[in-house]
């Protein structure tokens, strides 16, 4: 069966390479989007920015089907001011390939921004939807949550993607979404398409502060796979 999103994933070039969201993830976020009723969404890890354009094309289809109101846009931040995998592109490019004019101008691209940058450009308890997609390594989806945690609301949906790649990619790197997904004792929602699963949503509930200290924990759980500037990390965890 397919879904609209699956118009929209057909037109992210060939340059974006495969590391960008497949089929049965974009599938996922246009179901999210529309229950989460958001005009918001906030993006950490823009890259080419198909994810991007999928976002922002699942908006519009929300729009349509009236369960946003008629202000949607996707916030999309990244720490590179030119796309990974073709660095001759700035970062979000493939926005343009993928949608329509009256659609990108829906999207705000902010790099270079990490996630400090994001709670500081939003204010507390803001944000309703959050898609977390940057650095896979671990610590930095743990630290990336902790430092947004502040901006979101009770009840957001935070939505993480590659939460199975250790187990589908042979390199056998990038735990971090993993980690988090599994680790977290909050609300939570996995794709069933996927075989394995690889996005899934936690909710963030009421009383941060459990969610925050377990964050902490995952952190100092598990072996870095990349070094993190103390001065960024220290702050976050409370040292």
């Amino acid at each position: 069966m397919t879904s609209p999103s699956d118009a929209v994933h057909a037109r992210r070039p060939a340059w974006a390479g495969s590391g960008s969201i497949g089929l049965y993830d974009a599938r996922y976020l246009f179901e999210r989007i529309h229950a989460a009723g958001v005009e918001t969404i906030v993006e950490l890890g823009t890259a080419a920015g198909v994810s991007t354009a999928i976002l922002c094309e699942a908006l519009a289809a929300a729009h349509d089907a009236g369960a946003v109101g008629p202000e949607y846009r996707v916030v999309s931040y990244d720490r590179r001011a030119t796309a990974y995998m073709d660095p001759s592109r700035p970062t979000g490019d493939a926005i343009h390939e993928m949608l329509e004019p009256q659609l990108v101008e829906r999207i705000e691209l902010r790099w270079p921004a990490n996630a400090v940058t994001v709670r500081e450009e939003h204010g507390a308890d803001e944000i309703g939807f959050l898609f977390i997609d940057a650095s896979h390594r671990h610590p930095w989806p743990a630290l990336d949550l902790l430092a947004t945690l502040d901006a979101l609301r009770s009840g957001a949906e935070v939505v993480f993607h590659d939460i199975s790649l250790p187990e589908i990619s042979e390199a056998g790197i990038g735990w971090g979404p993993k980690y988090v997904f599994e680790g977290l004792d909050v609300e939570k929602q996995v794709d069933a398409g996927g075989s394995p699963p690889n996005i899934g949503s936690v909710f963030v509930p009421e009383d941060k502060r459990p969610l925050r200290e377990q964050l902490v924990a995952l952190v100092e759980a598990h072996e870095w796979e990349i070094e993190v500037p103390d001065e960024y990390s220290a702050p976050l965890l409370g040292r």
